[in-house]
């Protein structure tokens, strides 16, 4: 009977590949880049309220130039939708002159989420938001 002898080193790698593994997963989705507009910001912030990877986008109105800058836009979180089936809604303002984009409002639904909400779930949802924003690179 042959004996099979691995060294510390090898098992030590092979106890450390589902941490790196988990790492570098985690490191990848902390690598989205910074949204550069105000539909590309509103779109960040409808994605992670719902929580998806990805939205079909129907409609888009930007108006980076009023004041507050904003988007409203309509999605769908499936990517098989047809485009008179996009029908959910979300409305974003951004602070003016804000480099990078920091949302300071945001609207989904019947529900506004803001630092100023009434409702500690809402503002809670908010600073969720910002802070997931502020971690992009």
């Amino acid at each position: 009977m042959k004996r099979l002898f691995i060294t510390l080193p090898v098992l030590s790698l092979l106890a450390a590949a589902p941490a790196l593994a988990q790492q570098a997963a985690t490191s990848s989705d902390a690598t989205e880049a910074r949204p550069a507009t105000v539909e590309d910001a509103c779109i960040f912030v409808a994605k992670n309220m719902v929580m998806v990877k990805d939205l079909k986008v129907g409609v888009v109105q930007a108006f980076p130039e009023l004041d507050p800058p904003g988007a409203r836009l309509t999605y769908s979180t499936r990517m098989d939708s047809e485009p008179q089936d996009i029908s959910d809604e979300i409305e974003c303002q951004f602070e003016r002159d804000a480099e990078p984009l920091q949302v300071t409002r945001f609207c989904m639904d019947l529900t506004c989420y803001a630092a100023n909400s009434e409702e500690p779930e809402e503002r809670r949802r908010f600073e969720e938001i910002r802070a997931l924003m502020q971690r992009l690179n």
